[in-house]
């Protein structure tokens, strides 16, 4: 009986001791933030919370996986944006326009591919002033890029 209560005793007094410890202790460095590229809920046909190959496997018609395809053709772009996330810069000019670069190099596929497979004059005319939009918005902010690398 006093073996257990000696053993209880000790076990309480190495718990503060450790909890102490780790008071004392210096925090460990943060790791720097992600951009998630994926996780984001587009509505209900489309969940990227399983990722962009999943998207792949739902996609049935030609149409549907370009989209997919130009979709992550954006995530292997010039803007940085790689394959996955993107650790931010700690300049927010920098974070902002390669964020904003990537987006638009995304819409630009996404509006060549509604040219490829679209019917809807309607939707085919937004398509293509959208294409010549994307096509300046890039070249402004790829110009911006290179002066902040400079």
């Amino acid at each position: 009986m006093m073996n257990i209560r000696i053993l209880r005793n000790l076990a309480v007094v190495a718990a503060l001791a450790l909890g102490a410890l780790a008071a004392s202790a210096p925090a460990p460095t943060p790791a720097p933030t992600m951009m998630p590229m994926s996780g984001m809920n587009m509505g209900s046909k489309m969940n990227m919370g399983s990722g962009m190959m999943g998207m792949m496997g739902t996609a049935k018609t030609p149409a549907e996986r370009a989209m997919v395809q130009a979709m992550m053709g954006g995530m292997n772009d010039s803007s940085g944006m790689g394959s996955g996330p993107m650790a931010w810069s700690g300049n927010p000019d920098l974070d902002y326009v390669t964020v904003a670069l990537h987006h638009a190099t995304v819409a630009l596929a996404l509006a060549k591919v509604e040219l490829a497979y679209g019917k809807n004059a309607a939707v085919r005319a937004l398509a293509e002033s959208t294409i010549d939009a994307q096509n300046a918005e890039i070249a402004k902010l790829k110009a911006m890029l290179d002066s902040m690398h400079r």
